[in-house]
């Protein structure tokens, strides 16, 4: 099987691999439960980011969501200066077995390295608009995680995320096994501290 990211589907995934797709993971709910403090100033700025957001994501094309809002939010959680990972944009990456051959080019990848990503930790990809019949978020994210999990050491879980619009959805990738959260809303102020907090605990767990 040779495949590009963008040609994956989640099901297709599951039989070539042997994944089993879980209603929930307790590393994936450790994850989404992380109580991490946030700062009144930073408060302000997810507030204005949420205005914007809310005035304007139906309209964005994906360009303008990423610059607009996404970068905006990651700057915010702050994944720089730390000499375990380093943050990358449109970076390929493949892997190859006997049997299997997967590659394309990842959105956002946190990941060990400077000049190139060596060994990648967590994903994002985003869109611009609902699902649509051509697209699977969910297949290109999991392919991207695959990847990482036979460049990393295999028990260590791959973490992830895709970006539809304003909503937010988490994934985990655990041996044979991952699991998918609910879609978390940009829009709402409960869901948008989860989605921050959820985000900075990457940087807990890379320690």
């Amino acid at each position: 099987m040779k495949k590009s990211f963008e040609n994956c589907t989640w099901s297709e995934l599951n039989k070539v691999f042997g994944l089993q797709k879980l209603r929930n993971l307790p590393a994936l709910q450790a994850w989404l439960e992380a109580n991490n403090h946030i700062e009144p100033e930073t408060q302000i700025v997810l507030q204005k980011l949420q205005e914007n957001l809310m005035d304007n994501f139906m309209d964005w094309n994906e360009d303008e969501l990423k610059m607009q809002f996404i970068a905006p939010l990651l700057y915010l959680v702050d994944y720089t200066n730390n000499p375990k990972y380093h943050p990358f944009s449109q970076r390929t990456m493949q892997m190859q077995t006997d049997s299997i051959e997967l590659s394309g080019i990842v959105d956002w990848v946190l990941a060990s390295g400077h000049q190139f990503p060596e060994i990648p930790y967590f994903f994002l990809h985003e869109y611009k608009k609902e699902k649509g019949a051509n697209a699977d978020p969910v297949g290109q994210v999991l392919a991207a995680m695959l990847t990482a999990q036979h460049l990393n050491e295999p028990e260590n879980p791959i973490y992830g995320a895709y970006i539809v619009g304003k909503d937010w959805t988490f994934m985990l990738l655990a041996g044979k096994e991952y699991a998918i959260s609910r879609p978390y809303q940009a829009t709402e102020a409960p869901d948008l501290e989860v989605i921050f907090k959820t985000l900075k605990e990457i940087k807990n767990i890379l320690k």
